[in-house]
């Protein structure tokens, strides 16, 4: 008999143990490679790599393969632990550790080639129905189907690297001096949780001080930049863990001192879960960062693509803005509009039109309106100045003006009658805008720009008009400065597109992770449990009554990390309330609830496969 053909055989005898780390492989490596089929078709040659949207695509993609590369290796973990006592066989049957680990070896990368080829082969079946659907996301006139060279190419070597540095590196956990312990895997007692209250303490503490600091000492964040981030990611790593274990540590504790401890089947469930308590809190730890890291994304990205239009609006306040400079021959300016309203007249419903001014100090880029100029805008309610009164009107969305520095151009003071936040014109045109009476107006000596601004009925569905008036009327620095909120609104309804399936993806790989790791959990203790409990059916325990233990402590593997996970979140999200619009709590709220029910259908599932496997009449 071959080596090669003793590694078939192997594989052969204990199918179902390889056919599950074989498909977390597939599952992973037809993620990165339908996010590569995206990320490389020929619409996204227009994403400049450069900029912070290309920037993105290159970083998910990395964090795809990085989690990618952590998952395989847990995987390939999770799957060593439960071939243990097969492999401590090997080792008192003669084989020695150069052979061992060479098995391993090859059926690693047995399982890592035939998995790759079909991650791709499955790949290019479903990219069709997946482009079309990536279309739909992207709102995209052209997303259609392509031989995805380099992406096949680049899966192809990246998970060969992966799987080769994995497969080289788990077996050298495979140690002679562990043979015993091995073969005695399945008798071996866990490790029961330590108490741990000052690391618990300190872990909070440190948290608290960190986090403290973002509000109370910006310029010490500033200073730090990324490694601030990297610490304060590292400290709530360590706190999300200590009060997990310790919070399991502690409901153990209070539910052996319960009044109830002795009822029912409570006595058995309570000390599986100090027996089992360890490695139950790193479970749920897992998956608890992982269904957080699964709620961001959906919190954070999914709610983004729907708040496009009144973002736009908020920095882009019309349809078209034409603002005609003082070298802007008047000939040229007579011509633009022109056209501009010719254009508009012929290929919309309706639209309106606006005429104003104001003066500038273009140096500091402060504005000056008259009081009848402000009132001809069409984005506020009609106001009247009266003597030594002015206003105030950002010019920068989400910077707020400063009120006084009009005092620097006039020689008497005025009297501050309010603010407006919300722009009247282009964000970035001016800093501030002081809105005065019109004879204090005239008797400003600046430059005067002419405004002229169109808002053109349906406008999100006005890209062909945009496009007709951008191609004829354009920014020229030193005479006229054009904008349109219709061509940013496309250009954003893209950029949020592209987040949301970034946040897709990476949502679909972090809930399947968390699945899976949850799954692996169970396979490997299944031989163990299936044995405790058929010793605990001789002594007279019913079938109904394990079946309450075991519903109730899959519950707890499932529902805790998801409750946990919930809880984070809102924190985060009631932290940071004042700078969330209520679209975000909205989308969170509406994506929280139907991972809610796919956790109920997925816990019934699992429940009623894990008890079939488990227990038989």
């Amino acid at each position: 008999m071959s080596f090669n053909h003793i590694v078939f055989q192997n594989i052969m005898r204990d199918k179902w143990t390889y056919i599950s780390y074989f498909l977390s492989s597939v599952f992973s490596i037809l993620v990165f490679f339908l996010f590569l089929i995206t990320a490389f078709h020929p619409m996204m040659d227009t994403i400049n790599p450069d900029s912070t949207l290309g920037i993105t695509m290159i970083f998910c993609s990395f964090i795809v393969y990085i989690f990618s590369f952590v998952f395989i290796i847990y995987s390939m973990l999770a799957f060593l632990k439960k071939k243990t006592k097969s492999l401590g066989i090997f080792m008192i049957s003669g084989a020695s550790m150069k052979q061992l680990q060479k098995m391993v070896f090859r059926e690693n990368m047995l399982i890592a080639i035939t998995a790759i080829i079909t991650a791709i082969v499955i790949g290019l079946i479903i990219s069709p129905l997946f482009l079309m659907v990536v279309k739909n996301i992207l709102q995209a006139d052209s997303f259609g189907m392509y031989i995805p060279i380099q992406a096949i190419v680049m899966t192809l070597i990246l998970f060969s690297i992966l799987f080769l540095i994995v497969s080289r590196f788990t077996t050298r956990f495979i140690k002679k001096g562990e043979a015993i312990q091995l073969l005695k895997a399945d008798v071996t007692q866990e490790k029961i949780i330590q108490p741990a209250p000052w690391k618990l303490i300190l872990s909070i503490l440190v948290t608290a001080i960190l986090l403290l600091l973002f509000k109370v000492s910006p310029g010490i964040v500033e200073s730090l930049a990324i490694f601030y981030y990297i610490i304060v990611f590292i400290s709530l790593l360590f706190t999300i863990y200590f009060v997990l274990t310790q919070g399991i540590l502690f409901a153990t504790r209070r539910l052996q001192k319960s009044s109830s401890y002795y009822k029912k089947t409570n006595l058995l469930f309570v000390s599986n879960l100090q027996a089992k308590g360890n490695s139950h809190a790193h479970i749920i730890y897992l998956l608890s960062i992982l269904l957080l890291a699964v709620f961001v994304c959906t919190s954070v990205l999914y709610s983004s693509y729907y708040n496009v239009e009144e973002d736009t609006e908020a920095v882009y306040p019309y349809s078209f803005q034409y603002i005609s400079l003082p070298d802007n021959p008047v000939e040229q300016e007579q011509k633009d509009i022109d056209f501009m309203e010719t254009t508009l007249n012929q290929e919309t419903e309706g639209y309106k039109s606006y005429y104003s001014a104001f003066k500038t100090d273009e140096e500091r880029r402060i504005g000056f309106m008259s009081n009848s100029n402000f009132n001809a805008l069409g984005t506020q309610q009609t106001m009247i100045l009266k003597d030594k009164e002015y206003y105030v009107v950002a010019g920068n969305e989400g910077t707020p003006p400063s009120s006084e520095a009009i005092n620097d151009y006039l020689d008497e003071r005025l009297q501050y009658t309010g603010l407006e936040e919300n722009l009247i014109l282009s964000t970035g045109l001016q800093e501030v805008y002081y809105i005065v009476p019109d004879d204090i107006y005239d008797t400003i000596d600046y430059p005067e720009y002419d405004v002229f601004a169109y808002e053109v009925d349906g406008w999100t569905e006005q890209l062909d008009v945009a496009d007709t008036v951008e191609a004829q009327v354009t920014t020229e620095p030193d005479e006229r400065l054009v904008t349109s909120k219709i061509s940013l609104y496309d250009t954003e309804v893209f950029i949020k597109s592209i987040m949301f399936f970034i946040g897709f993806m990476l949502s679909l790989i972090f809930l399947s992770a968390a699945m899976s790791i949850l799954y692996f959990y169970l396979q490997t203790s299944l031989e163990g449990e299936k044995e405790k409990y058929t010793g605990i059916r001789k002594i007279g325990l019913s079938i109904k009554e394990i079946r309450s233990v075991v519903t109730r402590e899959l519950a707890l593997l499932i529902f805790v990390p998801f409750s946990f996970a919930v809880i984070l979140l809102f924190v985060v999200l009631f932290s940071i309330r004042d700078a969330l619009s209520p679209v975000f709590f909205h989308m969170t709220a509406i994506g929280t609830g139907i991972f809610l029910l796919l956790f109920v259908l997925s816990f019934l599932i699992i429940r009623k496969a894990y008890l079939k496997k488990l227990v038989t009449e």
